[in-house]
């Protein structure tokens, strides 16, 4: 077993329906700092990854604000609400029409599992557009195929492993996975 399934072994890892893209890259793309994702993304991506990192950086002002005067808090993260809904309805008119449906995957801070027609090889290196839903949180990451087995349904399931993750990243797909192992805790599906 390689480090990398090792370590991603020790993520909380989570059921989830999302948007997936990928596309094969070589080796040196891969390690070339300057490279730049070949997948194409609209310009609500950006525009709702601004807003989540406006939102994270403002999230402890927000609570000091609402523990010294409820009122102003509640109203506060109300605002909050509407901007993360027009938001939202802004990036699904903004998605390309020939994206594909959303998809289930496993997720963890770690890496993804998901079901694909063909096979991928082992070690093969990815360029990943992976959008969370409900909140249409895009990344654009990199990933190596650490696993390929065939179903007996004759597709195949994909195992990969995250590299060059940024902190940041990291950071967002954990809050996520929380986020869905709590919705699932207070519909008490617990499925994840």
């Amino acid at each position: 077993m390689t480090k990398g399934v090792q370590e991603n072994r020790s993520f909380f890892r989570i059921r989830d329906w999302v948007l997936l893209e990928f596309e094969e890259i070589d080796e040196a793309s891969m390690q070339d700092e300057s490279f730049e994702s070949p997948l194409q993304v609209a310009p609500s991506f950006f525009l709702l990854n601004e807003l989540h990192h406006i939102d994270s950086e403002n999230n402890v002002l927000l609570h000091t604000i609402a523990d010294r005067n409820r009122d102003i808090g509640t109203y506060l993260k109300a605002i909050n609400h509407k901007i993360d809904l027009i938001a939202r309805a802004y990036a699904e008119q903004d998605e390309p029409e020939s994206q594909s449906p959303p998809q289930l995957v496993t997720i963890s801070e770690g890496g993804l599992s998901f079901n694909h027609e063909t096979p991928i090889k082992v070690n093969a290196c990815l360029a990943l557009k992976l959008i969370l839903l409900p909140s249409h949180m895009g990344l654009l990451l990199y990933g190596r195929v650490v696993n390929c087995n065939e179903h007996i349904t004759g597709d195949y399931l994909i195992n990969i492993v995250f590299e060059k993750l940024q902190e940041n990243e990291r950071q967002l797909l954990a809050r996520h996975v929380l986020q869905v192992q709590a919705k699932a805790r207070r519909e008490g599906t617990e499925e994840y």
